[in-house]
């Protein structure tokens, strides 16, 4: 049996929490007595339909997610429900009138954006992306599978059967991606090779074992013949009723007739009702009402004021190096001198742990209050090096309660250390790190609030802070990392421009590549997979970043100019962190409302 959707990631839940509502008897508590209720039943249901996160919990893992369209639905009319029941809650269009203090208020209005973002995405079901290494929700099955734990006979039956369940799931997904076909929607051609090769690597004779192996590590604490046995009892599924299932979801992509669909140019707007779609898209990634042409205009316009930056830079370095200082020959000299590519991983972990150390320094003065959480970094694991770009996050967790960014240390004369202070900051102190323990710790937030990010906020905040670096001093003396923190945010803003050009504006996958070439230092490895990324993988969702920073800034700018003499940015800093991710309008309504109680002060 399939478990229905969760919600999305925009309202994804974690941990399961029994809220207690004590209503007093005046409205103020009727109101937050409702409000408290509301979020139990929200995150009690998003707890109960996600495999991942109850096996995060060390909680028993019955049924795996469902991914069809009936399942969706479910979700979408509950939310409905929850909504309507918010909506009555706030009234008067949202705004703060309610019986509601303003932290509250704010959790209502992020939880009311949520909801609202999974209602209306229920029309764009079919246009979901369900078959590329970034979208397949054939791996994060794998992941609650192989992380079962298999030490008693009763978890080892457990295992299996949820094993057991992998068959039919991929036939659900089949069935999705026959409905897709009946509604128009097929994968780019730009991708279709990369997603058959993407399948294919899950089969048992992939040479590696499969996607859902038994690993040897995994049996070696058992009696030898139990871990025989589980072994020999896992493979028998894996042959009998994955495998097939994974070949026909092959067959069908490999068919003539699913080839006869595939669009030749990328693009969302290639799909039914495209521009539509993409505007959505837009909107949801970034959370906030802006249109693909503001995006795409921004873009341009941040891309070109970096570039002006960085001139005077290039010019110091150059006559540091005795180099011309001419566009094109500096870049090359960044791109192949070896002096500026780290010579083992190990150099890759210090230069990120020393940026770490350059910020702490500074810290106190830019922030009032810190997470508890210690932070590190360690490397990513073999089988993930090869499609990380960078590297990832990882939030602490009771199992391991130190934050880690995990880095790639792979194809090293590919990755200069030029970019590795931005990125440190970014990931760590005062970006991610920063952000998500602290929302974590926040026990005056719901749970659901303390375990829900949104992109926008959770990336804007990450770029924001590898630009805080430069008034921070932490560049100071090293124009080379500030260089490379410039590197790093003009790949991030081109990305408005190349998203938006090849999903809205009839760009060319060529065209897209070639304004990549143009402004940024990318491999051209790397520009051929995060070009399909924006334009055939997952549209939109690469305008987080700086659409993120630039609302980060844009309001810094206007706390600035209202509060004059009395603006303090330690203060600006704690209203942006204090509520956790919020949707980006929202965070604007709590900015207003802060300058406002400021303002009184």
């Amino acid at each position: 049996m399939l478990r229905r959707h969760p919600l999305p990631p925009a309202a994804l839940a974690i941990v399961l929490i029994l809220i207690v509502a004590c209503s007093s008897g005046d409205p103020a508590g009727d109101a937050q007595a409702q409000l408290d209720e509301l979020f139990a039943e929200v995150w009690t249901s998003s707890f109960e339909n996600s495999a991942a996160l109850r096996l995060r919990e060390g909680l028993p893992v019955e049924r795996l997610d469902d991914p069809s369209f009936e399942a969706f639905q479910e979700a979408v009319a509950e939310a409905r429900g929850w909504l309507d029941r918010l909506d009555a809650l706030l009234g008067d269009g949202g705004s703060q009138g309610s019986n509601l203090s303003h932290a509250s208020w704010i959790n209502a209005r992020a939880l009311q954006w949520d909801l609202a973002n999974l209602v209306e995405s229920e029309r764009w079901f079919w246009h979901g992306n369900v078959l590329s290494g970034y979208t397949s929700p054939i791996p994060p099955a794998a992941q609650v599978v192989n992380g079962m734990p298999l030490g008693s006979e009763e978890q080892r039956a457990e295992y299996l059967d949820l094993l057991s369940q992998v068959g039919p799931f991929v036939t659900a997904l089949e069935n999705r991606v026959r409905s897709q076909i009946a509604n128009g929607v097929f994968l780019w051609e730009a991708n279709h090779a990369a997603s058959l090769a993407l399948h294919r690597s899950f089969l048992s004779d992939s040479g590696r074992g499969g996607l859902f192996a038994l690993a040897d590590v995994r049996t070696a604490s058992l009696p030898a013949d139990v871990g025989e046995e589980l072994s020999r009892q896992a493979a028998e599924v894996i042959s009998g009723s994955i495998d097939p299932a994974i070949e026909s979801l092959i067959s069908l992509l490999d068919s003539d007739d699913y080839r006869a669909g595939l669009p030749e140019e990328v693009g969302a707007s290639r799909l039914p009702d495209g521009q539509e779609y993409y505007r959505f898209r837009v909107k949801q990634m970034t959370t906030m009402d802006v249109t693909p042409e503001e995006v795409h205009e921004r873009g341009v316009a941040l891309v070109a004021s970096m570039e002006e930056e960085m001139e005077e830079l290039r010019r110091e370095i150059a006559a540091k190096y005795d180099v011309s200082s001419e566009r094109e020959v500096f870049r090359n000299f960044l791109r192949t001198d070896p002096r500026f590519f780290p010579q083992s991983p190990e150099e890759v972990a210090k230069r990120l742990m020393d940026a770490a150390e350059a910020m702490e320094a500074v810290v106190d003065e830019y922030f009032s209050s810190r997470p508890e959480a210690d932070y590190g970094v360690r490397r990513l694991g073999p089988a993930l090096e090869g499609s990380q770009t960078y590297g990832i996050y990882r939030p602490a967790t009771p199992a391991d309660p130190v934050g880690r960014y995990n880095y790639n240390g792979s194809k090293l004369d590919e990755r200069s250390w030029l970019n590795l202070r931005a990125v440190s900051l970014h990931e760590l102190v005062p970006g991610h790190h920063f952000h998500i323990a602290r929302q974590a710790e926040n026990t005056s937030l719901p749970d659901y609030r303390r375990n829900t990010w949104h992109g926008a906020f959770t990336e804007g905040w990450g770029s924001y802070s590898s630009l805080l670096g430069l008034e921070a001093g932490v560049y100071e003396g090293d124009p080379l990392s500030a260089y490379g923190m410039y590197i790093l945010e003009v790949f991030l803003a081109t990305r408005l421009i190349v998203d938006t050009g090849m999903n809205s504006m009839g760009w060319s996958l060529e065209r897209g590549r070639e304004t990549m070439r143009r402004h940024t230092l990318e491999s051209e490895t790397q520009i051929q997979t995060e070009s399909l990324r924006y334009s055939a993988d997952m549209p939109g969702q690469a305008l987080a970043y700086q659409m993120g920073k630039l609302k980060l800034l844009d309001l810094r700018q206007k706390a600035s100019r209202e509060l004059g003499s009395t603006f303090v940015l330690r203060d600006f800093h704690e209203a942006i962190l204090e509520n956790g991710s919020l949707p980006m309008d929202v965070l604007e309504e709590h900015i207003d409302w802060w300058i406002e109680q400021q303002r009184a002060r």
